[in-house]
């Protein structure tokens, strides 16, 4: 099945799109005693004395336990000339504290098969740890000390700088990586998701430790905060819980944190094209479109037509004209998107254009009238497969949350993909993509050999 993405990392352009919205079904919560604050889809909902949320939600059956710890902002709130600090800090306070040296943490992870996770977004961060309940209060405290209290080791700093040092010029190399970096600064320029949430070339020399150690402060925000727990609950086992959490994170200072204005992003623009020695002969190329907003009443037509998109390029252009090694239509983005058409290893060039709008005009209205079900179903397949693993429902929450103001939004979403009909999927189709085939209405970023580079006709 070819599903996409929603990237938030723009340098995973090179998995080349398989789409998706994070959304995923819950477990049952039937036996479980959840307390007065619970309600009938299995969350509880706690509150600690700085106002920060908690959301425990029911995954009956699991042995796992998933936290999050979120800091709202992420990228966004992040000048350019700084990207990827936010990832460098959350993944060095995780690498010890003063009370837990990394070396320890490392051998404990070990023992009880446990591991801390953090993640830098455009809109927010994360940090967490996945364990087995049984050592829940033990890895907990080592989590909350490293987040409150990180040693912030000068060697861990300078190796970290050193590893991120051969990623950049890896990446810089690499067609893929090379993709991502025109990508970004195609669409974002002069826009709050120009920063990044890896280091990029022009960040690096002006990222330092104390640098690292002032935005920790930042972070450390009761504002900036909310907690998610996934696992299987007692209410006796949420009530202790939560006076750990009272006792580490509700802690924390609220401080003045005003939230950014994110602001449509501009699809159309002028073709870039990118010389890169490793390409050869072969083409790594992305096309900006315009696309709906996760809230908007179109989104789901929109994803659902994408997918009858993708089986047409698919059919024309990978396999019958033989042009390319893959290609595939997703999203790129936060709050605000952008439609992107992803072509992976192109062989053909003088053709391609023609052939990737000749396939996108191709679609079918009685064809998609008579398949719709078929699609729907794929779709929901997709979304609702993260469901079966607890990390996958805690994404699933979160996402929720952040983009759509309520912790239990994705349990909508089958509703609304059942709701579809073949006029929605046709209406999102004629708004969305085909003005890219008929109207030129796509911003195409292209990476090849530098002798390549003029004979595609974009």
């Amino acid at each position: 099945m070819r599903c996409k993405k929603i990237y938030t990392g723009f340098w995973l352009i090179s998995i080349f799109f398989c789409l998706a919205i994070a959304l995923s079904s819950c477990g049952s919560t039937k036996g479980i005693a959840l307390g007065e604050d619970s309600d009938k889809e299995g969350f509880v909902h706690k509150k600690l004395s700085n106002a920060v949320p908690v959301i425990f939600k029911q995954n009956r059956g699991s042995k796992i336990v998933v936290f999050r710890l979120v800091f709202e902002g992420g990228n966004s709130v992040i000048d350019k000339s700084l990207s990827g600090i936010e990832n460098i800090t959350l993944d060095l306070a995780l690498r010890g504290s003063e009370a837990h040296p990394y070396s320890e943490i490392q051998q404990l992870e070990y023992e009880k098969s446990f591991s801390f996770t953090s993640s830098s977004g455009k809109d927010y961060s994360t940090a967490g740890f996945i364990c087995i309940q049984r050592d829940l209060a033990e890895v907990f405290s080592i989590f909350a000390d490293c987040i409150i209290n990180p040693a912030f080791s000068e060697a861990e700093f300078e190796k970290q700088m050193k590893d991120i040092s051969m990623h950049i010029a890896s990446r810089k190399a690499d067609p893929s990586g090379a993709l991502g970096n025109a990508i970004s600064k195609a669409a974002f320029t002069n826009h709050p998701y120009e920063t990044t949430a890896s280091v990029s070339e022009e960040s690096f020399p002006n990222i330092n430790l104390t640098m690292v150690r002032g935005l920790h402060q930042s972070l450390l925000n009761a504002m900036r905060l909310k907690i998610v727990v996934v696992g299987n609950f007692s209410s006796d086992l949420i009530d202790s819980f939560t006076k750990e959490l009272e006792n580490t994170f509700g802690q924390v200072a609220r401080k003045a944190y005003s939230a950014p204005k994110i602001p449509k992003i501009p699809a159309v623009g002028e073709s870039v094209r990118v010389a890169n020695e490793q390409a050869g002969d072969t083409g790594y190329i992305a096309g900006l479109y315009s696309c709906p907003r996760r809230t908007d009443s179109d989104y789901v037509p929109y994803a659902i037509a994408s997918m009858y998109i993708d089986d047409l390029l698919f059919a024309q252009v990978r396999e019958k004209a033989g042009a390319v090694y893959s290609i595939n239509t997703g999203v790129i983005g936060g709050k605000e998107m952008l439609g992107v058409l992803s072509v992976y290893k192109a062989s053909e060039k003088k053709q391609l254009k023609k052939l990737i709008n000749d396939a996108i005009l191709s679609f079918n209205e009685e064809e998609i009238s008579k398949k719709i079900d078929q699609y729907k179903n794929k779709y929901m397949t997709s979304i609702f497969s993260s469901s079966q693993i607890s990390s996958g429902l805690a994404s699933s929450i979160i996402s929720s949350l952040e983009y759509h103001g309520s912790e239990n939004a994705y349990l909508k979403r089958g509703r609304q993909i059942q709701d579809v009909e073949a006029k929605d999927v046709i209406a999102a189709y004629k708004k969305y993509f085909e003005p890219v085939a008929r109207n030129n209405a796509v911003r195409w970023i292209i990476v090849d050999g530098k002798d390549n580079l003029s004979e595609y006709d974009f």
